[in-house]
């Protein structure tokens, strides 16, 4: 009788539209086509960047960014009503030029006990390109996560470009990075059980 291995590494070489009677005797790591081992959907979660990080983002479908010289009394309010702990700050050309969170709301506002009402945006925000951590779309998600860890911060801004000097285009959450990362780690685990499944198959016949 085969071992539950055996027969679940056969479901496997069926998924992977592999005969069983095809499969070499003399296996090698070259076979079957690593290609094969993984759905459509697998390959893109193994290949996760800030840009996709980006379209399965909040930020896409919410207005996340407000004048440096609205009130924090407006920006609190929008964090609030969308559930989320930044917004991007524009100067009055509507360019993002800084980034402000709910720690900055914190720790210079309700803390200090200045009033919201009459305390500007970008009195509190982080201001200036040259000082906001970016990203560019093409950057892997395993990157994104360090730069998040590395540097503190919540919230990743993405550039045009791999131009540091490009346009803010979008922003990332911790809570994106980490479906992101998850996603990708599920993939590769699932890859390499079928890796080891189509092994137990050679070695069985």
């Amino acid at each position: 009788m085969l071992s539950k291995s055996i027969l679940h590494g056969r479901a496997v070489a069926s998924r992977l539209s592999v005969s069983v009677s095809t499969i070499p005797p003399s296996f090698s790591s070259q076979w079957p086509p690593r290609a094969s081992f993984t759905s459509q959907a697998e390959e893109e979660a193994l290949l996760m960047t800030a840009d996709s990080a980006m379209q399965k983002s909040c930020y896409t479908t919410i207005n996340w960014t407000l004048k440096g010289s609205e009130k924090v009394s407006e920006a609190v309010k929008m964090m609030v009503a969308n559930k989320i702990g930044a917004l991007g700050v524009t100067d009055e050309t509507g360019m993002i030029q800084g980034i402000v969170s709910e720690r900055d709301y914190l720790a210079k506002v309700a803390f200090l006990n200045a009033d919201p009402a009459k305390t500007t945006v970008k009195e509190i925000c982080t201001w200036g390109l040259a000082n906001l951590v970016t990203v560019s779309p093409e950057n892997p998600i395993d990157r994104c996560m360090e730069k998040l860890l590395h540097s503190g911060v919540r919230h990743l801004l993405i550039r045009r470009s791999k131009d540091k000097s490009s346009g803010i285009i979008g922003m990332i959450s911790v809570k994106d990075i980490v479906k992101c990362t998850l996603a990708k780690n599920d993939a590769q685990l699932h890859r390499l059980e079928d890796i080891v499944m189509v092994q137990e198959i050679a070695r069985g016949l």
